[in-house]
């Protein structure tokens, strides 16, 4: 790093060739700014910046000692370097007080200035070094204690620790964001956060990043969360979901507050701007931790993957809690209850036929612990099955992806960006995809296009380039090496080859795929060619 200097000395030749006549960008070091006195130099620093403070002693209005005085009380991670002559010596070591990093005896030594400077640039180096891990120290417990504030009843011994890590718990709302598709990896996520947040404070919890603000500014907060959705989207193609809850002002409502955030991300299904809001109505008669609310979340999303053993999994971790903490029945039906309209409504968002009422009825009927994890294992069953009849599903998801194509071939086609539109993973519908098609979602989009490509280049007159943009190529080259790479010709010489339309097209001599081949419904071609990666 650069270190800024500032000169301070009443004698103009002392101050120019300290400032004009040594290479100090041979140590790092570069002058920010010159003063005449001390006075001058704390205007200077209230207004610019400067890591070292070189000056002399003896000076009209405000003296060295005096800057040295203010720096210490307005300005002490700066260090200053005091330039005094032999009869002034004793007196400047008064300034010893004010944390002087160097004294150094006039007519001033280049070599023993340049060392001084050095040793300065080391202490400050340091200093910044043991800073940042305070920091990093403080940020980690902060976020440990927001960690058991969320999962823990609130204590009267965590007012202390509120108070320690200022925050106040007076007035604030909490907003959970979580990325669409559902993904760990919130790391890029969270750095939005921390840069756009306003009056706030974020932390992970499992693969949620939660917000607490500060204020009762409700809109403020609903423009904010819509702001860091939209840099999201446009940076990282990727788009999220925010749940806020509603208004608290008291620290013991904590962990309820990020609870109703939580459950207000099951809520976007009917939000238009991917924002919504807790509403007390819609969860009617239930009653959720923050804990509870996140393994519902996690459900819903491990069911939308096909992910039906961590499902399971999963099921069985919220028994065993049930059991090891003996939650009361009142409390665990509710969450099971919520676990059978989580299954419905993914039943509806996905077409199928609704689940029986029946499962509900033995949710609410059952006697004891025993009786209601045998009507839930029943409910799991159902859905399971439902998402798992491959005839039907699995050959449905397929070509809703290929009709996503066909209509939207012009556009930037991604694999998240379909996964997105069809509310499944990017995993899950790579590997349906090919089970199905038996070819992989990139190379299908390859040939979709490349044969949209010929028709154009057969039938019209538009320029090759154009073509490209029209099938989602936005780069002339990359679209003639796929072309090649499919059709064994480029563009150009694929339009001169071929005849009109009501004419036989012309066989090549090189490997083509066969573009006479059959193409089904669908859009895939019934041969088995190989196709570059998009």
């Amino acid at each position: 790093m650069t270190f800024k200097l500032l000169i301070v000395d009443d004698e103009s030749t002392m101050r120019k060739g300290i400032a004009e006549f040594m290479n100090w960008n041979a140590i790092d070091c570069e002058v920010a700014g010159t003063a005449c006195d001390g006075l001058e130099a704390m205007e200077f620093l209230k207004k610019q910046e400067a890591d070292i403070i070189i000056t002399d002693i003896r000076m009209p209005e405000a003296d060295g000692l005096a800057l040295a005085r203010y720096v210490y009380e307005n300005c002490p991670e700066k260090k200053v370097i005091l330039l005094t002559g032999y009869a002034d010596f004793e007196y400047a070591k008064t300034a010893i007080q004010y944390n002087v990093s160097a004294f150094i005896l006039k007519p001033t030594n280049k070599k023993e200035l340049f060392e001084a400077v050095q040793a300065a640039q080391n202490k400050l180096a340091t200093s910044k070094r043991r800073s940042k891990i305070a920091k990093e120290e403080d940020a980690f417990l902060k976020e440990q204690f927001l960690q058991v504030l969320t999962d823990h009843p609130y204590r009267p011994q965590f007012d202390e620790k509120c108070e320690k890590y200022r925050l106040c718990l007076n007035c604030y709302y909490i907003a959970a964001f979580r990325l669409i598709p559902y993904h760990d990896d919130i790391s890029f996520l969270k750095k939005i956060i921390i840069d756009e947040k306003e009056n706030a404070y974020c932390y992970r919890y499992n693969n949620l990043i939660i917000t607490v603000y500060f204020h009762s500014d409700f809109e403020k907060i609903r423009a904010n969360c819509s702001e860091i959705e939209t840099i999201m989207r446009t940076l990282d193609s990727r788009k999220i979901s925010v749940g806020i809850s509603r208004f608290h002002n008291m620290p013991s409502t904590f962990r309820q507050a990020v609870s109703e955030a939580i459950q207000a991300l099951t809520f976007n299904f009917y939000a238009e701007n991917n924002v919504s809001v807790f509403s007390a109505e819609k969860m009617e008669n239930c009653d959720l931790t923050a804990e509870n609310s996140l393994d519902l979340f996690q459900f819903e999303n491990l069911l939308l993957d096909w992910q039906f053993q961590d499902a399971e999994i999963l099921l069985r971790n919220i028994f065993a809690k049930f059991k090891r903490n003996f939650v009361n029945a009142g409390e665990a039906k509710t969450i099971c209850s919520q676990i059978y309209y989580i299954c419905s409504r993914i039943t509806i968002k996905k077409e199928l036929s609704p689940l029986s009422s029946d499962h509900l009825t033995a949710i609410r009927d059952a006697s004891d612990i025993f009786a209601l994890e045998q009507a839930v294992t029943e409910l799991f069953a159902a859905i399971r099955d439902c998402l798992s009849d491959t005839s039907t599903t699995q050959s449905q998801l397929a070509e809703k992806a290929m009709q996503y194509i066909e209509e939207n071939l012009s556009a930037d086609l991604s694999l998240e960006q379909i996964a997105d539109h069809l509310h499944i993973s990017a995993s899950h519908l790579s590997r349906t995809f090919k089970k199905t098609a038996s070819i992989s979602l990139t190379d299908h989009i390859n040939q979709v296009r490349i044969n949209r490509a010929k028709e154009l280049l057969r039938g019209t007159d538009i320029y090759i380039y154009a073509i490209s943009e029209m099938v989602g190529y936005h780069d002339a080259t990359y679209f003639s090496s796929i072309f090649k790479k499919l059709a064994g010709v480029s563009p150009s010489e694929y339009r001169n080859l071929t005849v009109p339309l009501h004419c036989p097209e012309p066989a090549y001599n090189s490997e083509p795929v066969d573009d006479s081949a059959s193409v089904n419904s669908s859009g895939i071609k019934n041969n088995t060619s190989t196709a570059g990666k998009a």
